[in-house]
């Protein structure tokens, strides 16, 4: 508790030093919120035009893409400018600074910058996952409900353990950003799309490799009633989990980064 009355604390005196640039921080803001609603646009024009992506209509695109960017919004208002970025932290020496201090590193990071221009994302996002469960409750029972929670929590999870994961490779390469940027911006736009469209080895990488899929496809299987074998229907039901398990590895790998770190000397 005293941890998060702690980050309380410092995002409450983020927004008073953002607030003296009001033009600049509802600018970054309203960037993101019309550069996704823009892509949530291009679905339905595409869907407009073919009728459905194999099988999944206007609605249910909004949901498989909404648990996607919603979870990795609300992850990269934690750990996307700070941890996911740790390279450059490294880089500059600044690391050091965070060791001299009595609270853990990976908290200090996570207390440096609160990532508000994911704000736009996180808005724009509920409007139509919203409108997707609108438009699918007939189908939603409590159970699913709940479900529906745990994915999202789930989905957080993975997305904020994958950014730490990422940033801990900085530990063993300087080059962590650019694994980084072919993790997120490439592998995981392919969610964007039902990976029935995809060959099986995409599906197969996505699953297992680089299990971007637990987040919003085999979760929205469930939901949406499309999964057609038991092994989708397993796979949603584990989506949660495998959320949780990749939050607590990339943790793990954090803090053996941390053990072998040594000074920049910046």
């Amino acid at each position: 508790m005293n941890a998060v009355k702690l980050y309380c604390m410092y995002v409450k005196v983020f927004f008073k030093s953002r607030s003296e640039y009001k033009v600049g921080f509802f600018l970054g803001i309203l960037a993101n919120f019309y550069c996704y609603l823009l892509t949530f646009l291009s679905f339905w024009i595409v869907v407009s035009r073919f009728q459905s992506i194999d099988g999944w209509g206007f609605e249910d695109m909004s949901l498989l893409y909404g648990l996607n960017l919603f979870s990795y919004a609300v992850a990269g208002t934690f750990v996307w400018y700070n941890v996911f970025q740790l390279e450059k932290e490294i880089n500059s020496g600044r690391l050091d600074l965070y060791m001299t201090r009595p609270m853990s590193v990976l908290g200090q990071l996570i207390c440096s910058r609160f990532g508000d221009t994911f704000l736009g994302q996180i808005i724009v996002t509920l409007m139509f996952l919203v409108n997707a469960l609108w438009k699918n409750g007939g189908q939603l029972s409590w159970p699913l409900v709940v479900y529906l929670f745990l994915v999202l929590a789930g989905g957080i999870a993975l997305q904020a353990g994958a950014m730490i994961l990422i940033g801990a490779l900085s530990f063993w390469t300087m080059k962590s950003e650019k694994i980084g940027s072919f993790y997120y911006y490439d592998l995981r736009s392919l969610t964007h799309y039902p990976l029935t469209i995809y060959p099986d080895w995409v599906k197969i990488m996505l699953t297992f490799f680089a299990p971007w899929a637990f987040i919003n496809y085999y979760p929205a299987l469930v939901i949406l009633g499309k999964a057609k074998t038991t092994a989708d229907y397993v796979l949603g039901l584990c989506s949660p989990a495998v959320g949780a398990g990749v939050l607590a590895v990339s943790i793990f790998a954090f803090h053996c980064g941390m053990k072998r770190y040594s000074s920049t000397g910046n």
